[in-house]
């Protein structure tokens, strides 16, 4: 049974929700997305925008979407309107699911609200031709947490389900899970969160508290949260938060994920050690969306085992390494059916064919975990030097103590740290490891890194903040 045909679960609530201090069956979520879903009475397949917030409401729009077989796609609620105008241009979707303090976009009119949400359907006048939609297509997620890029992942209902349950499989999902929210739901990290507790009818703690506020953790408290999901700069916040001390007033606190990005070794052991201490599981993860969301983890039981690794490949899925190009090759049911830039492209066929080229570099060692080492595009050629910026991060990194962030082009290698008193150690670091003239590379000072809304560092907003 798919995660999105919602089954009237007695026991259980589906969802409860901080800002309406609400809970909600299984009962209340299935009819509420069946009442949405009739009125999406459309005669051919459409395209719908559901504008995300981590609230019932939108999670409503999301499934009816799903059930209705029409393809939405997930976007931020707060997206500048400019962004949105553009993506409509591009999209050009028949309908729209969006919270009712919005401002109204053009061509559309109101036809229904609930939840805090308005559905808003297209003018005939203004409907203009559109290709037919792929009939597999179910989703488009931005790519890499990206607000106003029109490139999408073309995601299909099996796509969805497969990595919903492989997720469910490996982390031992149950019913008597409480997840809280701590990611964007149009993320699909965040999302598929929610994906792998709803196929087992677990309970969403849905809530759109900052992590660093007394709010977040007196609903986390109060309902009894089970895990934690989160980006490295969630597992940075709770280490500043002195988390070994904090988990101790979590005793509903079971398990731990992480993925987005690479955790910095140093806080690996951190929170591996105090999974120990405390009984929890611990898992590190790897994946893109363009494999819905998960590619590989590292068991909780060798979690020290695999530090620096993305672990093995999840149920159903393989891995292997390109032996002429070093790059990490992945296939499975999870892979997408390729990209999407505009409506046109809505059409077409499943072009991956189960196979994706992850961009990453790997090896595998012998333990039978693989490990990134880099990026295809994170490299540059200084002074005829082919320079990985990964890899420099992670020996900054190491030499600093703490995350330090590389940018750059041919002609000149930026490295930018929070706190100036690292500066001389970085640059001993690069002129001795990497030979670089200091002409060649510039240390730039900034405490406040610019980050996506998914809590990934924005490298764009970042390089235009230190560049000369």
């Amino acid at each position: 049974m798919s995660f999105w045909h919602i089954d009237d679960v007695i026991g259980n609530s589906a969802v409860i929700e901080q800002a309406e201090s609400q809970a909600w069956s299984y009962a209340d979520l299935s009819r509420s997305s069946s009442d949405l879903k009739r009125q999406l009475s459309f005669q051919i397949k459409s395209l719908g925008f559901v504008f995300c917030r981590n609230t019932f409401g939108a999670l409503v729009g999301y499934l009816a979407g799903l059930q209705s077989g029409h393809t939405i796609t997930l976007l931020d609620a707060s997206m500048h309107d400019r962004l949105r105008e553009q993506l409509i241009k591009e999209y050009r979707p028949e309908w729209l699911w969006l919270p009712k303090d919005s401002s109204l976009p053009a061509h559309y009119r109101i036809q229904g609200d609930a939840f805090g949400y308005m559905l808003m359907l297209r003018n005939e006048s203004s409907r203009p031709e559109a290709p037919e939609i792929h009939p597999d297509l179910a989703l488009l997620l931005s790519t890499s947490g990206t607000t106003g890029s029109p490139k999408m992942v073309r995601l299909s209902y099996h796509n969805l389900q497969a990595n919903t349950e492989s997720i469910a499989t490996y982390l031992e999902i149950a019913s008597s899970e409480r997840p809280i929210t701590t990611l964007p739901m149009q993320y699909s990290y965040g999302l598929s969160v929610i994906n792998s507790h709803l196929l087992h009818h677990a309970t969403l703690l849905m809530t759109e508290a900052n992590l660093v506020s007394k709010s977040f953790w007196d609903f986390f408290r109060e309902h009894g949260a089970t895990s934690l999901a989160g980006v490295p700069y969630v597992y940075q916040m709770l280490h500043r938060l002195n988390f070994e001390r904090m988990c101790k007033s979590l005793p509903t606190l079971r398990t731990m994920t992480q993925a987005g990005g690479r955790l910095d070794e140093k806080l690996q052991h951190y929170f591996a050690d105090i999974a120990y201490a405390n009984q929890l599981r611990f898992f590190t993860m790897y994946g893109q969306t363009e494999a819905t969301a998960r590619i590989s983890y590292v068991p909780y039981d060798k979690i020290k085992e695999g530090i620096g690794s993305i672990g093995i490949p999840i149920p159903g899925g393989t891995l292997e390494i390109d032996k002429e190009s070093g790059e990490l090759v992945y296939s499975g049911p999870n892979v997408m059916m390729g990209y999407a830039s505009n409506r046109a492209d809505l059409a077409k066929e499943d072009e991956l064919k189960g196979r994706l080229l992850t961009g990453d570099i790997a090896r595998k060692g012998e333990n039978g975990f693989y490990y990134i080492v880099g990026r295809k595009k994170r490299f540059i050629k200084v002074l005829g030097l082919r320079i990985n910026l990964d890899e420099v991060e992670r020996l900054a990194e190491q030499t600093n103590g703490e995350a330090c962030y590389c940018m750059g082009d041919d002609t000149n290698l930026v490295i930018v740290i929070r706190n100036e008193t690292s500066r001389q150690k970085i640059k001993t670091m690069l002129t001795e490891v990497y030979h670089l003239h200091p002409s060649v590379f510039r240390i730039a000072v900034l405490e406040d890194i610019p980050r996506l809304t998914t809590g990934k560092v924005d490298y764009h907003a970042l390089y235009e903040r230190v560049r000369e």
